[in-house]
């Protein structure tokens, strides 16, 4: 692979000759950006990216900064499939993908800080997005274009791509209902996570729209992962008036609830009813298997790359061939309801008569 430099000599021209050729400018003749064209091809020209950057003020390039901690986000399928999504998509608009971890223990915003300040990235993809998120209000305020991966208390003013979580809980409670749940848990990880307060509002919503009551010992909000889902499920099993159905959205609880429920001698779908919604696909693998509202993550990973090229051209002042502005992006995902074998009818539960063995 040669340079500008390299290909300039070979041709005998000059290098500025040889650059306006390369981009098509109109003050070369036909036959000298042909023979400059061809020459790239023969030799295998390649640009120098960071100069061509610095001089078109961009760098072709989307970042997204994905969360790590203790779940271990990086092996997370959720965002292996949003990953593989947003990276084709980002192809077919001539954008490639940069990926930024951010470290658990660190502030959040300090990290969006350091990439945003070394001028990367075009636009930023940032997600688990909190209801009041210092990050949007700083790339707000910085008007740097960006696209968030979830929802915020200040979504009317931004992009964004999030999973339908109001209809993915109330189809589930209605599910449920149907079935003739009366008593119906919800397990929720304690994280300022905005979906986790939509699905909350759902499921309270939902409840009383089948005349069904919140019950305050049914609601818990334990720590993510196996260690939480364990203390409520001890919770929900000793409560007294103790669910028939239990919904869940982190794929820990469900692996945690299940354990207990062997450990009982109780069997999910037989003794209780478990529903995930959207869980990482890890706990598919669980028997009896999982019934799930689930989503099309390599879908949301392809709206979300439609989204960044979309703020880039609004910010950019971009019209379409019939002179509209560009439209910003907020959309919600469809989600449907995966049948197994965790859900059943209350009146075919044994778990009252299964909780006496």
């Amino acid at each position: 692979m040669i340079g500008i430099r390299e290909l300039a000599r070979h041709l005998g021209l000059s290098i500025g000759t040889v650059s306006r050729a390369l981009n098509d400018r109109g003050d070369v003749n036909h036959e000298t950006r042909q023979r400059v064209l061809e020459a790239a091809a023969e030799l295998g020209y390649s640009p120098n990216q960071s100069g061509r950057s610095l001089r078109r003020g961009r760098t072709d390039l989307i970042a997204m900064i994905v969360p790590s901690g203790a779940d271990d986000t990086l092996i997370n399928t959720v965002f292996l499939s949003v990953l593989n999504g947003l990276k084709r998509r980002l192809r077919t608009h001539g954008l490639d993908l940069a990926v930024f971890v951010e470290d658990g223990r660190e502030d959040r915003l300090a990290a969006l800080r350091r990439v945003t300040e070394r001028g990367v990235a075009d636009a930023l993809i940032i997600a688990d997005t909190e209801s009041v998120d210092p990050r949007v209000d700083y790339l707000l305020q910085l008007r740097k274009p960006f696209v968030t991966f979830g929802r915020t208390k200040a979504s009317a003013r931004h992009a964004w791509v999030d999973p339908d979580f109001d209809m993915g809980v109330e189809g589930a409670v209605a599910h449920l209902a149907a079935l003739g749940h009366r008593k119906i848990g919800l397990v929720l990880p304690d994280r300022p996570m905005h979906y986790l307060a939509l699905v909350e509002a759902g499921y309270k919503r939902a409840l009383s729209a089948h005349g069904l009551p919140v019950e305050k010992g049914l609601h818990l909000r334990p720590a993510a992962g196996e260690r939480g889902g364990l203390e409520a499920a001890d919770a929900l099993l000793s409560a007294e008036r103790a669910p028939t159905a239990v919904l869940v959205t982190d794929s820990m609880h469900a692996v945690a609830l299940y354990r207990r429920l062997g450990e009982r001698g109780l069997r999910p779908g037989r003794d209780l009813s478990v529903l995930a919604l959207l869980p990482e696909a890890r706990a598919q693998y669980l028997i009896p298997t999982l019934t799930t509202v689930q989503t099309d993550w390599t879908a949301i990973g392809e709206k979300l790359a439609d989204a960044a090229q979309a703020e880039l051209a609004f910010a950019a002042g971009d019209t379409s061939a019939d002179g509209a502005a560009p439209t910003r992006v907020q959309s919600l995902a469809p989600v449907a309801l995966k049948p197994g074998e965790s859900v059943s009818r209350a009146q075919d539960l044994e778990h009252a008569a299964a909780r006496g063995r």
